[in-house]
């Protein structure tokens, strides 16, 4: 299983939705009522631990990623980071804000 398809069921099994239908991967989450605050918190808390990144405060706060294809990216990026010995890069047109 791939790194967007991990973040996919992830999402589709915690917050019982099913992508392909209403929501897509480029659907605001928030806005189609799949996600809120608290889940959002689940979401980076599983995002850490799956891809052994790590989520500072200020990106929690200041790039709230609000589709698959955003925080599939954002995962991409900082992934990519590691490697490079940087953080993710900051600000982003799909981030909500």
């Amino acid at each position: 299983m791939n790194r967007t398809d991990k973040i996919r069921q992830f999402i589709e099994d915690r917050f019982l939705v099913e992508f392909g239908g209403e929501v897509t991967d480029d659907s605001d989450l928030f806005k189609a009522g799949v996600m809120d605050s608290f889940g959002y918190i689940q979401l980076m808390s599983f995002l850490e631990d799956e891809f052994s990144i790590g989520v500072t405060d200020e990106e929690m706060l200041t790039d709230v990623f609000v589709s698959l294809d955003a925080i599939d990216a954002f995962v991409a990026r900082k992934l990519a980071g590691q490697g490079a010995g940087q953080g993710a890069g900051q600000g982003d047109a799909s981030c909500a804000g």
